[in-house]
């Protein structure tokens, strides 16, 4: 029985989503950083070219669709964020200014890092089919992909900003 929340015949249309958020993602950024100036029939190129683009490789497609998600996820709770800190009396600016690029800075690496983790996953390397006591861990893909590393890598940032964070106040 069909419901009206049943989503799943959505997934056949999960290419023209992808290609409709890349092509307006790079329209609003063109757009808003005047690159090609106030042309909108380039950015509009571009903007396609680039979709289209995104389109021919499964790799970045995938990606796409594993990021959107949390990228939704994270805009909303930036509105969250934003309506609770008025609703408390900060106003404009002031509600998202206190943390804002730390903030930035932590939502852009772990999207960042997803992505890298998501491309790391779908990508073959030499000696991927090997037992992990074979792996050489003198090749920088086996290095810095590793699961401690990189949890090594995540507690080093989490501890320069605490560090930071904790200098900037006055006492």
């Amino acid at each position: 029985m069909a419901t009206f929340l049943d989503v799943a015949g959505l997934e056949h249309f999960s290419t023209f989503f992808v290609f409709m958020f890349v092509w307006l993602a790079v329209y609003a950024v063109l757009s808003y950083t005047k690159i090609f100036g106030d042309n909108k029939a380039v950015i509009i190129i571009m903007g396609l070219l680039v979709g289209i683009f995104v389109l021919l490789s499964p790799i970045a497609s995938g990606l796409v669709q594993y990021i959107a998600p949390w990228f939704a996820v994270i805009l909303i709770f930036i509105v969250l964020i934003s309506i609770i800190s008025k609703a408390f009396g900060a106003s404009g600016l002031e509600s998202l200014s206190s943390l804002k690029w730390v903030t930035l800075v932590i939502i852009i690496a772990s999207l960042i890092i997803g992505s890298f983790s998501y491309i790391r996953e779908r990508t073959v390397m030499p000696g991927d089919n090997e037992s992990s006591e074979d792996i050489d861990y003198a090749e920088k893909t086996n290095f810095f992909f590793h699961p401690a590393v990189l949890g090594m890598v995540f507690l080093l940032i989490i501890a320069v900003f605490t560090i930071a964070l904790l200098a900037g106040k006055s006492v």
